[in-house]
């Protein structure tokens, strides 16, 4: 049975149809507490600048981010207002705290509390779903098909905490892949079908106010470390210079990530967010993004404390991974919605090949000339929209 449309006999815990409202205070609430997460990324990253450590860093980033996008999802089908609604976004948000205070030794000693409270947040939540909306079939078995997923993934996650070493690397990476894979799919289910991925069950502007605003908080959470990171180090020249060339980075992917919003929040493309398929490859989009500032968070965390260090292969690439990865999802997200990302994709270009100069350059001038690419894609970006023609009748659009 393959998933055509929603039933009509919608219970009263979902969204009124129509509904554009913004995302509630406990939605910004709860993605709060990411600044946890992606602080406690960063610094898995710097204190583990190998391939490995890499690896787990992504793997404890994906995992997090897949229940951030469920809870997004959550809180956009049904109505985040109601008190039962807000207590299972509390009770999640409390998972995900745990999540990030063992991540540190997430692959280590506390495995199992980190694949429990994972597994956790799946259980109450779609434990909740499921009666809740019996009266509407079609909605209760999207919760199903979740729950069913995560059952099959659920031993993988416990036995790799317990086994741990190269075999929780192994198996959580492939529990993992199901997941992401099987939700790509619309989840296939026996008996059940699967969603079907052309069916418009979100509401397209709450949707993206909410990937926005996650992307907002990694920034924030970059900014926020680079102040604390400075001030144990001192005033040194390098470092302060350091400090202020991440601090400008930062804005500067800001400013291109927020370039010509206003022309998706008038233009058509907004409403396509709202089709299963487009909902999925936004978030994915989003999810290279925000790995590339947790990557920027970290690279500006070792040239505030060594700014001076250079020709060091693995910080190199750090440096030079985080803006690459935020515009390749930048242009993959413009992909998602139509647009042009061509100044993108060539400011990635462009970084790739300063690799060589960035390996010989200390870390705070690595930074700068980072700043640089990125402020010419920026202005690139800007002229490219500025000189485009106006579409007729569409306001907004063009010139933002």
């Amino acid at each position: 049975m393959t998933e055509r449309r929603d039933d009509q006999s919608i219970p009263t815990i979902r969204r009124p149809r129509g509904s554009v409202e913004p995302p509630s205070f406990l939605e910004l609430f709860f993605d709060i507490a990411f600044i946890i997460v992606f602080a406690q990324l960063s610094q898995e990253l710097t204190q583990h600048l190998t391939g490995e450590g890499a690896f787990e860093t992504v793997l404890l980033l994906l995992t997090a981010w897949w229940v951030w996008v469920l809870t997004v999802w959550l809180t956009d089908l049904f109505n985040p207002r109601l008190s039962k609604i807000q207590v299972v976004t509390i009770l999640i948000m409390l998972g995900v705290m745990l999540m990030a205070l063992v991540m540190p030794t997430a692959f280590e000693t506390r495995g199992l509390y980190f694949a429990g409270a994972y597994l956790a947040i799946h259980v109450v939540r779609d434990g909740f779903l499921i009666p809740s909306t019996r009266v509407n079939r079609t909605v209760q078995a999207r919760s199903i098909r979740v729950i069913f997923w995560h059952g099959l993934t659920s031993p993988l996650w416990i036995g790799g905490a317990i086994a741990g070493g190269d075999t929780q690397l192994v198996l959580w990476s492939a529990a993992l892949v199901i997941e992401y894979v099987s939700a790509t799919d619309g989840w296939p289910t026996p008996r059940l079908g699967r969603t079907e991925l052309a069916s418009r069950i979100f509401a397209g502007p709450h949707l993206y106010e909410r990937h926005r605003q996650i992307f907002v908080v990694a920034l924030g959470e970059m900014i926020l470390s680079v102040g604390l990171r400075v001030l144990p180090v001192g005033l040194a020249t390098e470092s302060v210079a350091a400090a202020a060339a991440a601090i400008v980075g930062a804005l500067l992917v800001f400013q291109i990530y927020i370039n010509r919003a206003r022309e998706l929040l008038a233009g058509a493309s907004i409403g396509l967010l709202a089709q299963v398929r487009r909902g999925i490859l936004m978030s994915h989009s989003h999810l290279v993004m925000v790995a590339g500032v947790v990557v920027m968070a970290a690279a500006a965390d070792l040239a505030v404390h060594d700014p001076l260090r250079r020709e060091e292969v693995a910080w190199t690439i750090c440096v030079v991974a985080g803006p690459t990865l935020f515009l390749l999802g930048s242009a993959l997200f413009d992909l998602v919605v139509h647009r042009s990302f061509r100044p993108r994709l060539i400011g990635m270009l462009v970084l790739l090949a300063t690799v060589p100069a960035l390996h010989v350059l200390p870390m705070y001038a690595a930074l700068v000339l980072i700043d640089v690419v990125l402020a010419v894609t920026l202005v690139v970006e800007v002229t490219v929209a500025y000189r485009r023609p106006v579409a007729p009748g569409v306001l907004g659009r063009g010139r933002s």
